[in-house]
């Protein structure tokens, strides 16, 4: 069961109702901080990119700016989500917030005194990505403890919403201020919005945790693990009990290592300017837009596990026409449509896991995502390059799709639970529809 505040009275008499999610006090508070962090982390990548190319004696290096973003994720997300099932949740995001503001305003003061080097940078993204790691987990799995089971899908796809619009105000917002102003005044102003997360957290009160199982209420209940260890265990064990969630990751893994996305990276071969790449990378943006809003009017998917499993396999054919369009247009067209295969399958995904998860376990399951999926973001440009290497750019791109829409067809043949998971399940009684106003904890 899920602690939420007191159900809104009419809650039950409309059923489109894409902003259902704001009527919880507290989910609004987490949403504005949300946005927070989503403007700070979609303008400091791109900060970054603008610090290098402003001061020449700094080289880009893309490896190991992608491993800062990466293994900081990789290394904290399993501590970070057991500490969001044992720790003060609450405390968690403020230090999140908190240490994202320090790092940069550290990194704003080096680069005024003109004290940066390509060395510095590259730290000072590990430790502003290791700052938003401490937090991930957390902010995932608050989600679903602040709006009611049927409102997941709304709360995440509002979530997305709020940080799609902070990366769409604080990238261009940052671009202005680092060009009249200097590249340091705009890290110094996103480390006052960090900051500003911490004054939105205050007024959020997280719900009290549900009570551990009693002694053989359930026969799949542990104790406590003794150990930080065996406590980060836990969520692996979980999701490994329960066959649709297994299948689920394995689906989003196999998607994110073993997809045809090279075909993505069509620029040279188009020979585009820099400027229309950017135009086509905002036409997918858009379809990720389009599809989150769409999926805030959905109050429930039946068979999403089906859905997910198609909207897969809808990616990878688009992903492949991308390759072999020769039209700048089409190509844009095309591009929207991922888009918008990519912010369904991202939503039903988080929806999915979270609702069909317990709250007891929720911090350590989401620790589990937030670290598969930036070890996934390390290995898959390895995976890539080999497999273009063997088979050359289009060998490799047809072969891993062919690969991937097979995975994906067994899995969901093979799992007809998978298939059938809907977004969340039917409520069993009134308790899943109203609980009292939560406290702190």
């Amino acid at each position: 069961m899920t602690s939420t505040e007191a159900q809104p009275a009419d809650d039950r008499e409309r059923r489109l109702q894409p902003f259902a999610s704001f009527r919880y006090r507290n989910y609004r508070w987490l949403w504005a901080a949300n946005l927070t962090s989503g403007a700070v982390q979609g303008a400091q990548s791109f900060l970054v990119v603008w610090l290098v190319i402003e001061d020449v004696t700094l080289n880009y290096n893309s490896g190991l700016f992608t491993a800062a973003m990466a293994l900081p994720l990789l290394l904290l997300g399993l501590p970070a989500g057991r500490f969001a099932d044992r720790g003060d949740r609450r405390l968690l995001l403020m230090a999140s917030h908190l240490t994202v503001a320090v790092v940069l305003m550290l990194t704003a003061v080096l680069t005024t005194a003109d004290l940066m080097s390509s060395t510095l940078a590259v730290l000072a993204v590990a430790l502003a990505v290791a700052g938003v790691a401490i937090g991930r987990p957390v902010r995932l799995a608050l989600i679903p403890a602040l709006v009611p089971k049927k409102r997941i899908l709304n709360a995440n796809a509002l979530n997305q919403l709020g940080l799609g619009l902070g990366a769409a105000v604080g990238i261009p917002m940052a671009g202005v201020v680092a060009d009249q102003w200097a590249a340091g005044g705009a890290f110094a102003i996103l480390a006052a919005i960090s900051a500003m997360g911490v004054l939105l957290l205050i007024p959020l009160r997280v719900p009290p945790r549900e009570p551990e199982p009693a002694e053989g209420e359930a026969a799949e209940a542990r104790a406590q693990p003794a150990t930080m260890r065996d406590d980060m265990i836990e969520g692996f064990r979980f999701l490994w009990s329960s066959t649709e969630l297994r299948m689920l990751l394995v689906l989003l893994l196999a998607a994110a290592l073993a997809g045809p996305w090279p075909a993505l990276n069509f620029a040279a071969r188009l020979d585009i300017s820099a400027w229309e790449f950017a135009l086509l990378s905002v036409f997918l943006g858009v379809g990720v837009v389009v599809s989150t809003i769409a999926l805030a009017f959905v109050p429930r998917v039946r068979s999403a596990g089906a859905w997910f499993g198609a909207v897969i396999i809808a990616s990878v054919l688009v992903a492949i026409a991308v390759w072999f369009s020769s039209s700048y247009g089409l190509t844009g067209f095309l591009m929207g449509l991922y888009g918008l295969a990519l912010g369904v399958y991202g939503l039903l995904f988080l929806t999915l896991v979270q609702s069909h998860t317990p709250m007891a376990v929720m911090g350590r399951v989401m620790g589990v995502y937030v670290a598969l999926a930036a070890a996934a973001g390390l290995l898959s440009p390895q995976i890539a390059r080999g497999g273009q290497a063997v088979l050359q750019d289009e060998g490799w791109i047809v072969c891993s799709a062919i690969v991937l829409v097979g995975v994906v067809a067994v899995i969901l043949w093979r799992n007809p639970g998978l298939r059938r998971m809907p977004s969340h399940p039917e409520p069993e009684s009134m308790g899943d529809e109203a609980a009292a106003e939560p406290g702190p904890g």
